[in-house]
Formats: C-alpha cells, structure tokens, sequence
C-alpha cells in the first residue's frame, strides 16, 4: 500500500466554494492508495471567530477533500481553533459525517489522541507544540474541553504504550518557527530520541511554510516540514483576519507577508512558500521518497516539479539535511542567526508596506513609541 503524506492544505481563499477537478496535477498523488494532508483550517459555517489571524471555510470545503479523495487530515495546528470551540466540534462531525478520518485534535483530550489506522499494522498521531514564542494561542484539548493533542516526549510515550504490540506509528508534527530554512535544535534531538523508539516509522512535520530537510536515524526519517502543498492566495481584512469580501474593490494593496493591514489586502505567497514536498510512503516494504511540488503563483493549482528546478529543490534538502548533523555548538549560531536575520529582513519588508500604506511619518512616530514603551517597561521592572 503506498501513502501519500503532505503538508498544509487550505481550501478557502482562492479555492472559496471552487471545484477542485484537475488541481493537483501529480499522477503520485493520483495513484496513491491513501492521501493523508495536513488540514490547516477549521471547517464551520458558524459566525464565532477567534481574536487572532484567522483562517477558516465553510462546508464546501468537505466536498473539496471527497473530490481530492483525501483519506484522513490532521487537525493538530494553530488554526483548529479560529471558528472556537464549536467549530472544533463542527469540524470533527463533518468529515465523521463525509467518512474522512481525523487525527491530532477532539472533543476532548481522549479523542485528540486516538490514532488514525491506515491498516491493520500502521496508524497515523497527531501532535501540535504549544508555548513557545513561535507557536502561541494553541488550545490543547483537555478532559471536558476541545483542542489539540499535546506536542511533548512523555504525551508521545503514553499514546505509543495504547498501541497493540508489534504495531507502527506515523507522527504528524506542528512545529518549529515559521519561515526559516533550520529548525531549532531541540526539535531536532527529539525528532532523533523518537525514532530510537521501534514502534515509530515516520515522523512528519510542518508549519514554518517552507520545506525544510530531513532527520535520517536509525534507518528512519523525520521530515522537519513539507511546507505548504496547496494554499490559496487570500483576501485579509484588518487586523490580520482572513476575508471573502462579498465586492472585491478596483484596487487593493497586495502583500507576500502576512501582517497587520489597513484596508483589504490581498495576500499573496513567495516562491520559496509555494514549493513543497510529497511523501510517498509504501507501508509494506517501509520504502520512503519526496517528491517537490510548486503551486502556480496566481491559481491554486499544484504540479510536480521538472527538469532543473526539481535538481535544485533536491539538492537543497540535501544540503540542509546535512547541516542538521552538525554538533549542538555548530549548529545553534547558525540556527539562530538564519532566524535573526530572516527575521530581520522580515520586518524591514513589513515596514515598507506600512510606510506605503500610511506614510512616514506615522510610521516613524509608531516606532518611536514602541521605543518609549519598551523604555518605559524598562524603568519599572
């Protein structure tokens, strides 16, 4: 049996209410016996939405992921939540009701952590960090609460001892910062810690969308992100809330980041955020490969990469799957200095925007009293 594995899916935006006939142009895909996608998004059509950046669809999108033949999604992001609790909830009952499995999030906490079998030997765990700088307003499920199943070692250990003897687990991971090439250490020595465990075959990741590379250990890998497989372009609305104008305006400003906005903003995605992997797993023989896709910048649509382009995303994961063999004391300047200056440049780009769309002078005085405040603070502690 070989599997399909991708990182995020998101059907709303471009893809509001679109037929998704033909939009993934990959004949892996096609012929995989099962397609596994990481859903990024809560799928309800109530009228709750959560105080954060926000992404979320209605009931359509259920009949995009029948038409895409998609076999299970898992729900463990920072997104789960956008529609609240109840859209937790209605999420949940409408892929039960559409016969798509689910993993990575429940009701309760006891739900959130009950594997997705994909045959009789292998099941499918869905994990989502929470508390760190980078990954904040996560709700972790608790006993009489929904949310997400919980990304630490001792959670993975006890889901892993519920397991019948003899059986594997695929761990889907939500974690690590947003737009860097190299994850932080510690995801890479836990990624490494589990698979000395023989009841894991796979480990997953995504969220930074962009690809990163691969953990190999212990005649295992861990995939540290697949990046984004299909992810529309998107209307925001201020501050940093997804839109579906009903009237789309003549003109509109467009950003390749995503921030705080002004006026309706289209969002648009980078090159290096529409390049993603495939994971073709064959259960039976434990055989892995990636294979890249690039979504097209102006439609949702997704190929498979050819010719030189293909050469170079390979030997860039590659490239960066030997970097993260590198000792702790060589690796971590370089990983925190890949993120201080992505970060950087990130921020310097935010600020032209906002000097586009509101002037200097208001920018310079907003920085100003980011500096009295920090001043301020400073003072009194």
């Amino acid at each position: 049996m070989k599997v399909i594995l991708t990182g995020d899916l998101f059907l709303g935006g471009d893809l509001l209410n679109k037929p998704v006939i033909s939009i993934i142009n990959s004949e892996t895909f096609k012929n995989a016996d099962k397609r596994i996608v990481n859903l990024e998004q809560p799928i309800s059509e109530n009228k709750h939405v959560a105080d954060k950046c926000t992404l979320f669809t209605g009931f359509f999108a259920i009949e995009q992921l029948k038409l895409l033949e998609i076999s299970a999604v898992n729900l463990a992001h920072n997104h789960i939540q956008d529609k609240t609790d109840e859209g937790i909830l209605e999420t949940i009952e409408h892929l039960d009701n559409a016969s798509i499995g689910h993993f990575g999030a429940g009701p309760d906490i006891f739900a959130a952590k009950e594997p997705h079998w994909i045959d009789d030997t292998t099941c499918i765990l869905g994990y989502c960090e929470f508390g760190r700088p980078y990954l904040k307003q996560i709700q972790v499920a608790e006993e009489d609460s929904p949310g997400v199943n919980p990304l630490r070692y001792e959670s993975i250990m006890q889901d892993l001892q519920q397991l019948p003897p003899g059986k594997k687990a695929i761990l889907y991971f939500h974690w690590g910062r947003e737009h860097v090439w190299l994850p932080p250490h510690n995801d890479i020595q836990l990624a490494k810690k589990l698979l000395n465990d023989k009841r894991i075959a796979l480990i997953v990741g995504m969220h930074c969308h962009r690809v990163q590379g691969y953990i190999e250990h212990n005649g295992k890998r861990a995939y540290m992100s697949l990046g984004n497989f299909l992810f529309p372009n998107f209307f925001i609305q201020p501050p940093t809330q997804i839109a579906y104008p009903e009237a789309i305006p003549a003109e509109y400003p467009t950003t390749r980041k995503y921030h705080s906005v002004y006026r309706l903003t289209y969002k648009k995605w980078r090159l290096v955020n529409r390049i993603s992997l495939m994971l073709e797993y064959d259960i039976e023989n434990k055989h892995i490969r990636h294979i890249p896709v690039i979504q097209d910048d102006d439609v949702p649509q997704v190929q498979e990469l050819q010719g030189i382009k293909r050469y170079v995303v390979l030997l860039w994961i590659d490239i960066l799957s030997l970097i993260y063999q590198f000792p702790r004391l060589v690796y971590t300047p370089l990983e925190k200095f890949n993120a201080f200056l992505f970060y950087k440049i990130w921020r310097f780009q935010i600020m032209l925007f906002h000097v586009k769309e509101r002037g200097l002078i208001y920018c310079v005085k907003r920085v100003c009293d980011k500096i009295k405040g920090r001043i301020v603070r400073g003072l009194r502690t």
